[in-house]
C-alpha cells in the first residue's frame, strides 16, 4: 500500500492545485478548525522548550557544552525514524476511533508521564550522583522525543483529513497555533526569567496546556473507521514502516525534492541560531558563564536562604538567556503573525515560486550577527527570519498536496514524514557542526555565520531548481 500510494503521487499531473482537487469533506466552519488546529499549540510548546528550558538546564548542569548536544540530538534522531513510521501506521490505521486519534491521545499521554519524570532530574542527582543523572535525562529525552513526534504526526494530518477545501486556510490557523505555543514559551520566559530557573513549574505549564488542547480534539473530532481500498490488504509490516523515510525520499517528484533539499538547509541554517541562541547572548554578546547559573536563580526567590546569589558572569548569562529567549522570541513572532495573514495573496499575486525563493533572504541575514555582536543588531536579524521560517512551514503541506492529490491513499502521512526527516537531519547536521566547533573551542558565533551561509545555498538552489505552477495558498 505504501509503494502503491507513492507510485500514484509520481503519476498526479504537476499541473494539479487545489482549485481543481475533488475534495471528500467539502467544507468546515472556522470554529471548528480552531478546535482541530489546536494540538498544534502544545506541540510547538514542547518543541520550544527543548531549547528554553532543556537546553540551557543541561548547559548549566554539566561541565561540558559537547553532552548538552549529545542529549539533545535525541530529539532529531527519533523525529527521522519515528515521524515517518506514525505517519504510515496512521494512514493505515483500522481503528474503529479512526487513523489519526489513537496516535493523537497515545502521544499525550506518553509525553505527560515523560514530563512528570523529568521533574524529578535534580532529585536523581541528589540520591544517586552525576553518571545517574546523566543517564536518567538521556532516557527521558529519548521518551520525550518518541512521544512529542507521535502526537506531532496526527494533529498534523488530522487538519488535512476534514479541512477539505479550506485547505490553506486549515494550516494559516495551524501556523498560527504554532507561533501562540511559541509566543506562550518567550511570554513565561519574559514575565518569569528563564524557564531553567522554574523548571518544574514550566513542565507542568506545558502539561496543562497539552491535555487541554489535544484531548477536546480526540473527544469531539469523530473520524470515519479506514476502509481500505482492497479489504484483503494486510497491515503494514514493521519493516516498511521503518524503511518510511526512504520509501518516501524515493518517490517525491522532483519539486518535493527540490523543496526538501531546500528545507533541509533552512533548517539547518536556523537551527545553527537557534540551537546556540542562549549562548550566543548570554556568553558571546554578554561575556556571561553559565556554569551553576541556573541553581543561582533560586536566591533571588523568598524563603530560600542556603544559597550562594549569582555573580557578574552568571548574571550576564542569565540575561542573556532571557534577552534571547524572551524579547528577541517575542518580536520574532509577532512579526510572524503579521507576516502570516498575507502570504496567501502574495501567492496569488506572485505565485508560490517566487513568494518562496525570495523569502529565503532574510534568513541569509545571519551573517551580519557573526560580524556584529551587538544586541539591537543582532535581534533585528532574528526577528526577520520569521519571514522565512513561517513561509517554509505553512507551504508545506499545501505543496504536498498540490502534487500529489487528496484522498485517504494518497500516501499524505509518508510524504509528510520525510519532510519532517528533512527537519531532523537539518538539527542533525546542527549537532555535527556544534560538536566539531565545541571540540575545537571556537567561539558560539560561528554557527550563525554558518546558518547564513547554507541559507544562501537554499536560496540558489530554489532560484535555478524550485519550479511549480502554484498560485492558491
Amino acid at each position: 500500500m505504501m509503494r502503491d500510494a507513492a507510485i500514484t503521487a509520481q503519476d498526479t499531473d504537476e499541473e494539479n492545485t487545489l482549485d481543481t482537487i475533488r475534495f471528500e469533506k467539502s467544507h468546515c466552519s472556522i470554529a471548528f478548525l480552531l478546535l482541530l488546529c489546536a494540538p498544534r499549540l502544545a506541540i510547538q510548546m514542547a518543541w520550544a522548550a527543548q531549547w528554553a528550558a532543556l537546553g540551557p538546564k543541561l548547559e548549566a548542569d554539566h561541565d561540558s557544552s559537547w553532552s548538552v548536544q549529545l542529549i539533545q540530538i535525541i530529539g532529531p534522531i527519533t523525529g527521522l525514524i519515528v515521524y515517518p513510521m506514525v505517519g504510515v501506521y496512521s494512514d493505515n490505521c483500522l481503528s474503529k476511533y479512526g487513523r489519526r486519534r489513537p496516535f493523537l491521545l497515545g502521544g499525550a499521554i506518553a509525553t505527560t508521564v515523560s514530563w512528570l519524570l523529568m521533574m524529578l532530574i535534580d532529585y536523581v542527582g541528589d540520591a544517586l550522583g552525576k553518571g545517574w543523572r546523566d543517564t536518567y535525562a538521556v532516557i527521558l529525552y529519548a521518551l520525550m522525543g518518541i512521544s512529542v513526534n507521535v502526537a506531532q504526526v496526527p494533529s498534523t494530518l488530522i487538519i488535512a483529513d476534514f479541512a477539505g477545501d479550506r485547505q490553506v486556510t486549515a494550516y494559516s490557523i495551524g501556523q498560527a497555533y504554532t507561533i501562540i505555543g511559541a509566543l506562550f514559551v518567550s511570554g513565561y520566559i519574559t514575565i518569569f526569567g528563564p524557564a531553567h530557573g522554574s523548571f518544574n513549574s514550566f513542565l507542568a505549564m506545558l502539561i496543562i496546556i497539552l491535555l487541554a488542547t489535544i484531548l477536546p480534539v480526540c473527544y469531539f473530532v469523530k473520524e470515519t473507521p479506514h476502509i481500505p481500498d482492497d479489504p484483503s490488504s494486510k497491515p503494514v509490516k514493521f519493516k516498511d514502516a521503518i524503511f518510511a523515510v526512504y520509501t518516501g525520499v524515493r518517490y517525491l517528484r522532483k519539486v518535493l525534492a527540490v523543496y526538501c533539499i531546500c528545507f533541509v538547509l533552512v533548517l539547518f541554517g536556523y537551527s545553527c541560531y537557534n540551537g546556540n541562541k542562549s549562548q550566543y547572548f548570554g556568553l558571546v554578546v554578554n561575556g556571561g558563564s553559565s556554569k551553576g547559573a541556573d541553581k543561582c536563580l533560586d536566591c533571588v526567590k523568598p524563603l530560600l536562604n542556603s544559597c550562594v546569589p549569582c555573580n557578574k558572569k552568571q548574571n550576564l548569562y542569565n540575561d542573556g538567556v532571557q534577552f534571547a529567549g524572551g524579547i528577541v522570541d517575542t518580536l520574532h513572532l509577532l512579526l510572524g503573525l503579521v507576516f502570516l495573514p498575507i502570504l496567501p495573496y502574495l501567492v496569488r499575486k506572485f505565485g508560490a515560486r517566487r513568494v518562496f525563493v525570495y523569502s529565503l533572504l532574510p534568513q541569509v541575514l545571519l551573517v551580519i550577527p557573526f560580524f556584529v555582536r551587538q544586541k539591537t543588531v543582532a535581534a533585528v536579524v532574528i526577528v526577520l527570519i520569521s519571514i522565512t521560517q513561517n513561509m517554509i512551514f505553512a507551504m508545506a503541506i499545501p505543496v504536498i498536496l498540490h502534487v500529489i492529490g487528496y484522498g485517504e491513499a494518497n500516501g499524505l502521512g509518508m510524504f509528510a514524514g520525510a519532510f519532517n526527516s528533512a527537519n531532523c537531519l537539518g538539527q542533525f547536521l546542527t549537532f555535527i557542526m556544534t560538536t566539531i566547533m565545541v571540540a575545537a573551542n571556537v567561539s558560539h558565533a560561528l554557527p550563525l555565520l554558518v546558518g547564513g551561509i547554507v541559507t544562501f545555498i537554499a536560496f540558489l538552489v530554489a532560484f535555478f531548481k524550485f519550479q511549480i505552477k502554484m498560485y492558491t495558498l
